[in-house]
Order: structure tokens, then C-alpha cells, then sequence
């Protein structure tokens, strides 16, 4: 690969890593359901931290085109390590547990185009965009492979108590946050349009081209329905009667397959073809997915992690596709965009499946969600290769 002289990219690989750190995260479900008693609770908390993410998004997203990558950065890591420490006063809090998630919103609207964007715009400072595909794979396996690492230490602490392992994720948020400090703000060109404008601009640009069109539903379809099942999975664990000390082991199967995924990712796309990739990839995930809901114990726990890895290689493919089809003035902007909108579902879908849950079974409800998740390769077909 070629030298890149900019350190903003070995800077984000480090920050991605440490980021993902968050030892909770295993068992961050069974943390609330332990203070919140139902499943329909833990959705509330999950719907409002997707809330907050699609309140702020977008206008997170004109910042970052506005006042800069490095600025956006700085916030956005500084609010994560705020609402680190909230969820550790939490305690049985009610209110606390909501300013957590509001905040944990927050830090994932500041980031969300944010970090892509400075990325992109870092090598294009250099004339080296067609690197994109690779570095943002690279750098978005470090998150997951921080989470793997650190979930394998979590499950074991969270055995001993489930505080502890909040208490062990400021360091790992504290260093990233330092580390923001150090990014150099890459020069692109900025919109010189008012706020309001500027976002009303990037909302037509999605519109007029069918390519992000495609992209964008199937992305909400996605989110929407993905992450809502991930949310529950300690539950869905739970339920198989998997012991809580090997959470930490799935977690880090489950970050370490998506670090693969992300990592792999562009040489797969490169001998497939983007097209045939991203079809592949959102087939093989249901239907794993599906298998894992008719096991039981470390069975379905095994096969509910496998998916991760077509996670990754998906969305190395489609943050390609997206990026390439959008101008750098409102890249940000129309990355803000996508992920509020995806948030917005997810706020929806994650409470219909706690409802789900509730009313029948955890496991009732990730059978309907694979199902669901069977028609995003139908749409793709119509997706062009570049």
C-alpha cells in the first residue's frame, strides 16, 4: 500500500482500538434488566440512546462540515467518556439510565459521518482516495477488534460484579479521548451556504441518485432490524442458558469475526465484485442467524457470532459505494443523514421487539427478525457493481 504522510489515520486505527474497549458491552442488557426487571424496559433505554442519535445526527453532521473533522472528534469522544461515568452512578436510576443513553447518542452522532469524512478527505488531501476502501476497512475493524479483546476481561469481571466493568472502561475512553487532541484538521472544501441550506442541499443530492437510494433503504432495513437484535443478545444468551462468565468468550468472537470481516473486506469485494459481495453477505447473516435460534447453550451461541464477519465485509462494501457517490462539501452531512435515519428504525423496531419478547419469547423474536432481514438481498440486486 502506499505511504500515507498524514498521521491521522494511524491516529484513528489507535482511537477506533481504544474506543471499542467498553468491557460492559457483553453484558450491557443484563446490566439494565438487572436495575429494569423487563425486556420492554431495556428497549425504552435503547430507543431513547436511538433517539438521541437521530435528533443530533444530522445537525452533528453540518458541524463537522462546518467547524471541522478535529473539532467533531474531540466532542464526540469527550461525550462517550461523560457517558461512561453516568452509567456508572447510574445505580437503579431510572432518569440516570435515560441521561446515559441520551448522552451515548450524542457521542454516536459526533462520530457517525464524522470520523468516515476525516478519513476520506485525509487521503484526499493527497490525492489517494482510491485508497478509501482499504483504510476504512482497517479502521473499522479496530473498533470491534478493541471490543473482542476487551470483552473476553469484561465477561470475567462481570461475573465478579457488573459494575466493575464500567469502572474498567474509563481508561481504554479516557486514552482515546486524549488522543483526539493529536488529529491535524485535513483541508476540504467547506459549504459556504447557511446550516439549513446546506442540510436541505445533501437531502437532494441523496434523492437524485438512485445508487444512494438503494443504498440507503437497505442500510435502514440493516440497522434497523440488526441492531435491535444485537441490543438483546445477553438476553437471547440468557435464554439459551449460556453461563454469563462465557458472554465475555461471545463477545469477543463476535468483535473479533466483525474485526475480520472489516479487515478482509475490500480484498473480498476486489475478487468478487462489490455487487456480488454485499448480496453474499446479507444472505449468509439471516439464515446463520435463523440456524441459531433452533440450538441451544454454546451451539446457538457459536452460530449467532458467525454472522459478524459478513457484518464487516458488508460494510466495507457499502461505505464505499455510499462515500463514492457523494460530494466531500456534504459527505459528512449525508453520512449524518443515513445513520439518523437508521436510528430512527432502530428507536421503533428495537421496542417492537422487546414488546415480542415480552409477549412470547426472546427467541420468538429474532426468528421474525432473520425473516425480516431475508428481503435486503432482494434489493440489492439493483445495486451497481461501481
Amino acid at each position: 500500500m502506499e505511504r500515507i504522510k498524514s498521521k491521522n489515520i494511524l491516529l484513528m486505527y489507535v482511537m477506533d482500538f481504544w474506543g471499542g474497549c467498553l468491557f460492559f458491552l457483553p453484558v450491557l442488557a443484563l446490566y439494565f434488566e438487572k436495575s429494569l426487571y423487563s425486556a420492554k424496559n431495556i428497549a425504552i433505554i435503547f430507543a431513547i440512546e436511538a433517539i438521541s442519535v437521530a435528533i443530533f445526527d444530522i445537525p452533528t453532521g453540518v458541524l463537522s462540515d462546518k467547524l471541522g473533522r478535529k473539532n467533531i472528534s474531540i466532542a464526540a469522544y469527550g461525550t462517550l467518556l461523560l457517558s461512561v461515568i453516568v452509567l456508572l452512578l447510574a445505580g437503579n436510576n431510572m432518569v440516570m439510565f435515560i441521561i446515559y443513553a441520551a448522552l451515548s447518542g450524542l457521542s454516536m452522532a459526533l462520530g457517525s459521518g464524522n470520523g468516515q469524512s476525516l478519513i476520506y478527505d485525509t487521503l484526499k488531501e493527497e490525492n489517494k482516495e482510491n485508497l478509501y476502501k482499504k483504510i476504512i476497512g482497517i479502521s473499522n475493524s479496530m473498533w470491534p477488534l478493541g471490543a473482542s479483546l476487551s470483552s473476553i476481561l469484561g465477561g470475567y469481571l462481570a461475573s465478579k460484579s457488573l459494575t466493575t466493568a464500567i469502572y474498567f472502561t474509563l481508561i481504554p475512553v479516557g486514552i482515546a479521548f486524549i488522543l483526539t487532541f493529536f488529529l491535524k484538521e485535513p483541508k476540504y472544501k467547506k459549504s459556504e451556504t447557511s446550516s439549513f441550506i446546506h442540510a436541505k442541499d445533501a437531502f437532494k443530492e441523496i434523492f437524485r441518485n438512485k445508487q444512494l437510494i438503494i443504498l440507503f433503504i437497505g442500510g435502514f432495513l440493516l440497522m434497523s432490524i440488526g441492531e435491535s437484535l444485537h441490543n438483546f443478545n445477553s438476553i437471547f444468551l440468557n435464554f439459551k442458558n449460556l453461563p454469563i462468565i462465557y458472554f465475555g468468550y461471545f463477545g469477543a468472537a463476535m468483535f473479533g469475526l466483525s474485526a475480520l470481516g472489516h479487515y478482509i473486506g475490500h480484498d473480498v469485494s476486489e475478487k468478487f465484485g462489490n455487487k456480488s459481495t454485499l448480496i453474499l453477505a446479507v444472505t449468509f447473516s439471516p439464515i446463520i442467524g435463523l440456524a441459531s435460534t433452533l440450538t441451544h447453550t454454546y451451539f446457538s451461541a457459536i452460530l449467532l457470532s458467525i454472522p459478524s464477519i459478513f457484518f464487516g465485509i458488508k460494510n466495507v462494501v457499502s461505505d464505499y459505494l455510499f462515500n463514492k457517490n457523494v460530494l466531500s462539501s456534504h459527505r459528512a452531512t449525508i453520512n449524518s443523514i443515513l445513520n439518523s435515519s437508521n436510528r430512527i428504525g432502530i428507536a421503533v423496531v428495537v421496542v417492537f421487539f422487546g414488546y415480542l419478547a415480552d409477549l412470547y419469547s426472546i427467541n420468538t423474536a429474532f426468528t421474525i427478525g432473520f425473516v425480516l432481514l431475508l428481503f435486503v438481498p432482494i434489493l440489492y440486486l439493483f445495486v451497481k457493481d461501481n
